[in-house]
């Protein structure tokens, strides 16, 4: 890969919206889509794997995200340089072209030529030799699976022709059209009759799942390419769907992220990890080609000098079996029970430090609403990528088969996903229970509510909030009000604060919480800025002030009508809500700034169907 046409990418954009996959723009305007974790940590690009000192450099451990997907250890995205020893080592991640179709820019011209992926200079074009630009059309399915626009099969089946990509040359005529139906195709060869692209773009869905489209009612069938790996899964049944290569659907990456918490985990196991990890990189492969546990004890205890029991070596192993073959069946509320419950205590020192505060030295009105204020003083984030939808979010797809679609060859050296590790801090709010409760019981009574209830549980994209309630809408609608109030006193941007809901009506896993934090500290874990605003005589201020805001909007009074009347934004998931009152940025957001309802916090009229109403009453 030469200097001109590299992309430099942010190793957070690696594991979000460019990983494995993706598709973007080199300053040579080159669409290219990146390839496979195959060629992650790995010399010159090839598949060459780096010295292991150098990947122990970049391996990242959470043992209860490693877990919940199934994996041994994380590993951040490479630099391109690498110095190790004093050596520079070149590891940069490689791309292929994509799409490699091509429209000659001559208008007079048009002609359309395939060229390689990995051409890396421009191409051009055979008959007036102008420059080529590559086609805005390709085609994906809802497996994952993407490849170029089957121009040929689509010219062919509306002419009844044979042409062929080995025997003909074709031709575009209305490039600049602002729609479908204005651009045709035709056979040059053949001087065929030119035929549009109106309706390409036309699919039929059930249950908001894709079952048929354009393509598939022609018969033109998916060829089941995983460009970015080079394989190809010829069994697809899933239909080709039409996209524009720069489209927001073509890409959905699927990210999870956990707060790092102290575990009580084995001791002696993390210490044989820690032993095994220090063993020469000889060693352990040696090691690791030992499929029986039994053989990997015997060969182990030899270089352990029998410091390790037998009995401890098979404990060790066989957690770590356990890890790398089988994803967590550990739901996400669970999961993020063990969180909430960590930051209802003190915790002066590891991984996650945080101080609660006696919620009776706040101002009295704020114990009528909260049961607990925590300041995080330091936390720690990992931010993991298994993998990505293509056209919609999938609910059905497991996260085995998420991950098997980043590596062209799956075995024991596989068993790792890219993530990131972020240190901040931040404040933790749990509202009170037994007003909450009595508050939701009205509130769900509301037409508008139910409304919003039945579009959410219909929409993938919010498989992880399950049922939609009162309480998930108050404490999600709240905390984007609160992070708006806090960029004018902590410091930080709107960017930088992030919120994490913790929220669930089991009663095995009651919670009721949010933590406001940001990523954006230094590497030592906290900038104090967030800290400072949970302590008493500030968070009053701010909470109320962040409540206050709730009641009115610029765009009132068309904001409140619209969320009664049926809900704003994509797809109508928000009500009262928009981008001059609770809406934050993308990244900021759990759910997409979705389920939103400014009327949860304070009604319109004050009538006591808003959580906060009774404040603002008795001002």
């Amino acid at each position: 890969m030469s200097k001109k046409s590299e992309v430099r990418t942010r190793k957070g954009q690696l594991i979000h919206t460019f990983g494995p996959g993706a598709m973007q723009v080199n300053k040579m305007g080159i669409s290219m889509i990146a390839c496979g974790l195959d060629y992650w940590h790995t010399e010159n690009g090839s598949q060459k794997s780096l010295d292991i000192a150098i990947i122990k450099r970049f391996k990242i451990q959470d043992a209860r995200l490693e877990r919940k997907l199934g994996v041994s250890h994380f590993r951040s995205p490479p630099d391109s340089i690498i110095i190790h020893n004093e050596i520079k080592v070149s590891s940069p991640l490689p791309s292929i072209r994509f799409p490699l179709w091509h429209i000659c820019s001559n208008t007079s011209c048009q002609r359309m030529k395939a060229s390689s992926p990995t051409l890396e200079e421009e191409l051009k074009c055979d008959s007036c030799g102008a420059i080529m630009y590559q086609s805005r059309f390709i085609s994906v399915c809802p497996s994952g699976h993407i490849q170029d626009f089957p121009w040929f099969n689509w010219l062919n089946t509306h002419n009844n022709s044979a042409c062929h990509e080995d025997t003909c040359k074709l031709k575009m005529i209305g490039t600049g059209s602002s729609s479908s139906a204005g651009i045709k195709i035709k056979c040059i060869t053949h001087d065929s009759r030119p035929v549009s692209l109106a309706g390409v773009f036309q699919t039929k869905k059930e249950n908001g799942i894709i079952y048929e489209s354009t393509f598939s009612e022609k018969n033109i069938k998916c060829h089941g390419d995983s460009t970015w790996i080079n394989i190809a899964d010829t069994q697809c049944e899933q239909p080709l769907v039409a996209a524009l290569r720069q489209a927001t659907n073509v890409y959905f990456a699927k990210t999870d992220s956990s707060i790092l918490i102290p575990l009580e985990g084995n001791n002696k196991d993390k210490e044989i990890d820690e032993a095994f990890e220090n063993l020469p990189a000889s060693d352990i492969d040696l090691i690791n080609a030992f499929e029986e546990i039994d053989s990997k004890i015997k060969i182990s205890s030899n270089y352990f000098s029998g410091k390790y029991s037998d009995e401890q070596l098979e404990s060790y192993f066989s957690g770590k079996e356990n890890i790398d073959n089988v994803p967590s069946s550990e739901t996400e509320v669970e999961y993020r029970y063990q969180e909430f419950n960590h930051f209802l205590n003190d915790n002066a020192e590891g991984v996650l430090v945080t101080k609660t505060l006696p919620v009776n030295s706040f101002e009295d009105w704020f114990s009528d609403f909260f049961s607990a204020v925590t300041q995080v003083k330091e936390l720690t984030v990992t931010n993991a990528f298994y993998g990505f939808d293509r056209l919609q979010p999938q609910t059905s797809r497991t996260i085995d088969s998420y991950k098997k679609s980043l590596w062209k060859s799956v075995n024991s050296e596989s068993n790792w996903l890219p993530a990131v590790k972020v240190y901040g801090e931040g404040l933790f709010l749990e509202f009170r229970i037994d007003v909450l409760n009595d508050w939701s019981k009205l509130f769900a009574t509301k037409a508008s509510f139910k409304d919003l209830v039945i579009s959410a549980s219909q929409s993938p994209l919010f498989d992880k909030v399950g049922t939609l309630t009162p309480e998930y809408l108050l404490i999600h609608t709240f905390s984007h009000l609160l992070i708006n109030q806090l960029i004018f006193d902590c410091g930080y941007s709107t960017a930088s604060l992030r919120e994490r809901l913790y929220v669930s009506s089991s009663d095995d896993t009651t919670m009721y919480g949010l933590l406001i934090y940001t990523a954006a500290g230094d590497s030592e874990g906290s900038l104090g800025g967030l800290v400072r605003m949970a302590e008493q005589g500030k968070l009053e201020h701010i909470v109320k002030k962040a409540i206050e805001s709730s009641n009115w909007c610029s765009s009132d009074p068309i904001c409140r009508e619209i969320g009664e009347q049926g809900g704003q934004g994509p797809n109508g998931m928000n009500l009262a809500a928009c981008h001059n009152c609770a809406l934050l940025p993308e990244t900021s957001c759990e759910i997409f700034n979705s389920l939103l309802d400014r009327g949860v916090v304070t009604s319109q009229h004050l009538d006591n169907t808003g959580f906060f109403d009774s404040l603002l009453n008795a001002n």
